[in-house]
């Protein structure tokens, strides 16, 4: 009798152990089989690798125009392989603001804008040049509320078009940087001990300000809105605002520092609000114009992989995934230092953070898809 219930044991174990992985496999397939948007790509320019990518990975993606290159060519190639490849791309554009002080610029832009609006462009994108690096006649930095932007959000609220906004950057820009970080490597975009610079709470505030002035305004918040080092913050803008949605863009590591059960609590009650965005720089161009070589684009195309698939894993399974070092990249390097513990979201709730919030925040981004 004993030796019969050691045997029902066993196969009691084994029977919940293969019912875990089913569950765990299915969940997985799930979500590759559901169409998913990326709404955060720089992309240079349209690749057969790339087309043949997003079939694979049943994906379309979001190119992202922003002042931090040449605009005009960015709008170019944008409205070009969008235009071509409709099932592959969609586009976000955006405006020079460096020649805000001369004569008709306001009513160049709103021209400009319409022009691309017609071209299929889904919204409009502010970098963090605003906040951080662009300076008004009287010395001091244009901000996300100043007064030079309120016609151009109404116009986006009468043309039903999102304002994409990247200002400010985490809130580790403003502390000491880690030898190897971002912002070691970047001292432009590091703000430790610069107090001639704005604060990032004044830079988020005011970007609460026109959240609370433009309530019609659909608001995006790149990268998790710079807010991605609490999720409790979040919630509070989410609970005030409600024209206001985020991307994730590269800041999901932010999220695997935090308690679990307290993220996956807020995908689940936030669940219309957040979008998928991995912010890999794509295309075979680099952004000084120079095409890339086999072995980069082979590069690009594994970075690409390996980032989507560890990022399904991580919101579609409750795997311990095995992580290297990502305080300094989302991508894995060298070997895992630590483990993560996947969310294991509901279906549902991968249905609207890969796709039909997308959908719903950047109206036309799934023509052809």
């Amino acid at each position: 009798m004993y030796q019969a219930a050691i045997k029902t044991n066993y196969f009691l174990i084994f029977i919940l152990i293969l019912f875990s992985g089913t569950k765990l496999f299915a969940q997985m397939e799930y979500v590759k089989s559901i169409k998913k948007i990326d709404v955060h790509i720089p992309l240079t320019k349209d690749a057969a690798y790339l087309r043949k990518f997003m079939d694979d990975y049943n994906m379309k993606m979001v190119n992202i125009c922003y002042n931090g290159h040449d605009i005009n060519s960015q709008i170019k190639a944008s409205k070009e392989f969008t235009k071509n490849y409709p099932r592959y791309y969609a586009w976000v554009t955006t405006f020079d603001l460096k020649n805000r002080d001369n004569p008709g610029w306001l009513e160049n832009v709103i021209k400009r804008l319409k022009q691309d609006f017609n071209d299929g462009a889904i919204g409009v994108k502010i970098w963090k040049d605003v906040g951080l690096i662009l300076k008004n006649t009287d010395g001091k930095f244009l901000q996300i509320d100043d007064p030079v932007f309120e016609p151009i959000f109404e116009f986006l609220v009468a043309e039903n078009k999102p304002v994409y906004v990247h200002v400010a950057e985490p809130i580790q820009a403003w502390m000491p940087p880690q030898p190897g970080s971002y912002w070691d490597r970047h001292p432009e975009y590091s703000f430790y001990d610069k107090p001639e610079f704005p604060s990032y709470s004044e830079i988020i505030a005011r970007r609460d300000r026109v959240l609370a002035k433009f309530p019609k305004l659909k608001f995006i918040g790149g990268h998790l809105g710079s807010t991605s080092f609490d999720v409790d913050e979040l919630s509070k803008r989410f609970d005030k605002y409600p024209n206001f949605a985020v991307e994730l863009g590269g800041r999901a590591k932010y999220l695997m520092w935090q308690a679990r059960g307290r993220v996956r609590a807020f995908f689940i009650k936030y669940q219309d609000r957040i979008m998928y965005g991995t912010d890999v720089v794509s295309g075979p161009i680099n952004y000084e114009g120079v095409e890339k070589t086999a072995e980069e684009i082979k590069e690009n195309l594994i970075k690409l992989q390996k980032r989507n698939d560890l990022f399904f894993r991580y919101f579609a399974s409750k795997d311990d995934i095995h992580w290297s070092d990502i305080i300094y990249s989302d991508a894995p390097v060298g070997e895992a230092t630590y483990t993560v513990k996947g969310l294991d979201l509901p279906k549902e709730v991968l249905d609207k953070v890969f796709y039909i919030n997308a959908v719903k925040w950047f109206p036309g981004v799934d023509k052809g898809f």
